[in-house]
């Protein structure tokens, strides 16, 4: 953390004293307790929020209010709606909000059910009723502010994170024209646990969910707050060469909008970036492949930090015979040790990733080269002579893989291949890919109790890219449940659900085996994760389309189509 911010920050620390003093049972539920943290986050929403002046604030689970305050002053809401639930302890820190002269906040004590659900709204002459047909465009007479922090509910013996619970829900009812969305889709901003955020913004191919396919056919999210903890969870040995590409476009991004970090916000991910652009400059090719087959690794920080303190240390005294001539003081040191160990795994990531970019690249190649083959104005016996050195170089780089060693190296080919082409379709496949400027970092004693929060802003899209009436959604959540319940499959998993599905569906949706569209020339390469929103619509419509589809009630009573199972899967519980 930096100098500057940590002086920033010690009010921070005397507020969070004052609450873990006043607030000693509260441990189920996080709160944000940085004033600090709110303005730059605010600075950042400021000119969107301008839209929003004089609308009806709805504010679930305020807290002690800080942030609510925050947003109040700048949106100056015609009433600022304050959702607590009953016997909160929070409660007391909202009531002189309250009693402010003049005060447009008022506090429902309502039990947390209610607060989602817009017919006591109505009925309590908070809210006109909402009308679809006056819809014409988003929403902005309601804004929507919640905090999800809180431990996970328990259904069916399964931990299921609350967040997740509620945006099911939100996605759901934006498809629908549903509850608060019947009058225009609304707007949320929404605090919820970094962990929880995997499954709703993830950063690579392999974390992505139903939930995330859902929010993408239906919303545009941005980060505004993360945690360099949230780079570990989210996105695990993203490829750190397409990770450099989209950070150098949102870096362009940022600077032709004006838009910049505050100091002590800078992930470090986003430093890493900034080193390997350096890197890339100033030493070519070979600097860009050192800086990124050491991004998003821990031990990397350690590593500079050794290798400063050991500078006068010859090159190549590793060997057990050179080590002899070092003074003992050196070689007993502990850290001298660590030293050593990382500098091995330095070079062993190096190996491993210039033997993953080499099969990359041939991967890349083959792409092309299929891309380039079946373009139409491409004639016999150029087409052949084109396919044919297709498969060739798909049968060369087959050989390379299985007779690569290490099961380990393979996945991460694998999952490395399919970030690529999720990134390089178009546009791309993760909204994270889309973000229009970096989030800012966040500490954790800037909440309490200490935990990593991430504040997203969740903007329905409006009109509906997808519109699917309410059976076709509700099916489309019990297939992507049953998809992605057989983990890495391809879409041959449909015939788990009904027989003969796969082989009737799938020739129905074009984008399937479409390679500009994110499909693969052989259907069965297509892995569940990397399904666009395009395509699950038209898995959808297909699977209305085909006249002898089963009846969706005897697939549920049959248990081929649910819509719960585990949540890590990405698939939620019934109801709200």
């Amino acid at each position: 953390m930096a100098k500057a911010f940590q002086a920033a920050s010690n009010p921070l620390v005397r507020l969070t004293k004052s609450l873990r003093s006043n607030l000693p049972n509260v441990k189920s539920r996080t709160d944000i307790v940085s004033p600090q943290l709110c303005d730059d986050a605010l600075a950042r929403l400021a000119p969107s929020l301008q839209k929003y002046k004089g609308c009806t604030i709805i504010d679930i689970n305020p807290g002690i209010g800080l942030w609510s305050s925050k947003i109040h002053d700048i949106v100056k809401p015609r009433q600022h709606l304050l959702a607590e639930p009953p016997s909160s302890p929070f409660l007391r820190h909202l009531e002189p909000l309250v009693k402010e002269p003049s005060s447009r906040y008022k506090l429902l004590d309502w039990p947390q059910l209610e607060v989602w659900e817009p017919d006591r709204y109505v009925a309590e002459g908070l809210l006109p009723a909402l009308n679809a047909q006056d819809s014409t465009g988003p929403n902005r007479s309601i804004l929507f502010l919640a905090n999800t922090a809180f431990s996970a509910h328990r259904y069916s013996g399964s931990a299921i994170p609350r967040t997740q619970v509620k945006l099911l829900c939100w996605a759901s009812d934006i498809a629908n024209g549903a509850t608060f969305h019947a009058g225009g889709p609304v707007r949320m901003l929404l605090w919820c646990p970094e962990k929880d955020a995997t499954s709703i913004l993830p950063r690579t191919i392999r974390y992505r969910t139903k939930l995330s396919l859902l929010m993408e056919m239906t919303c545009q999210i941005e980060e505004i707050v993360g945690s360099d903890e949230s780079v570990s969870a989210k996105q695990t040995k993203r490829n750190q060469v397409v990770e450099l590409d989209s950070g150098k476009r949102v870096a362009k991004l940022m600077e032709e909008s004006g838009v910049s970090i505050p100091l002590g916000r800078e992930t470090d991910l986003q430093k890493q970036i900034r080193v390997a652009v350096g890197r890339s400059k100033s030493r070519g090719a070979e600097g860009e492949a050192e800086a990124t087959s050491t991004q998003a690794r821990g031990w990397h920080e350690e590593l500079e930090d050794l290798r400063e303190k050991f500078k006068d240390v010859p090159k190549g005294s590793k060997g057990r015979n050179i080590l002899r001539k070092l003074p003992k003081k050196i070689v007993e040191d502990p850290k001298f040790a660590r030293f050593l160990e990382l500098e091995r795994n330095f070079k062993h990531v190096q190996k491993q990733t210039a033997l993953i970019e080499g099969l990359l690249q041939e991967q890349a190649e083959i792409d092309a080269l299929d891309l380039e083959a079946h373009t139409p104005d491409l004639k016999d016996p150029q087409r052949t002579a084109a396919l044919a050195k297709v498969q060739q170089k798909k049968k060369q780089l087959q050989e390379r893989l299985d007779n690569t060693k290490g099961h380990a190296t393979r996945d991460e080919f694998e999952f490395f291949k399919h970030d690529r082409k999720a990134y390089s379709s178009n546009p791309p496949l993760l909204m994270w890919d889309h973000r229009s400027a970096e989030p800012l970092k966040a500490y954790k004693e800037e909440f309490y109790p200490e935990k990593n929060l991430c504040l997203l802003d969740i903007q329905p899209r409006h009109p509906l890219p997808y519109p699917l009436t309410g059976a076709q959604l509700l099916f489309l959540r019990m297939l992507t449940t049953a998809l992605w319940h057989n983990r890495g499959d391809n879409l041959t998993a449909l015939d788990r659900i009904a027989p003969g599905a796969f082989a009737a569906v799938t020739p129905k949706v074009p984008s399937l085996t479409d390679p500009t569209r994110g499909g693969e020339r052989d259907i069965l390469d297509l892995t569940i994760h990397r399904l666009t929103p395009e395509m699950a619509y038209g898995l959808t419509k297909a699977w209305f389309d085909w006249p002898l589809r089963p009846n969706l009630g005897d697939l549920i009573h049959r248990g081929s189509l649910v819509d719960d199972v585990h949540s890590d899967e990405g698939a939620l519980p019934r109801g709200r």
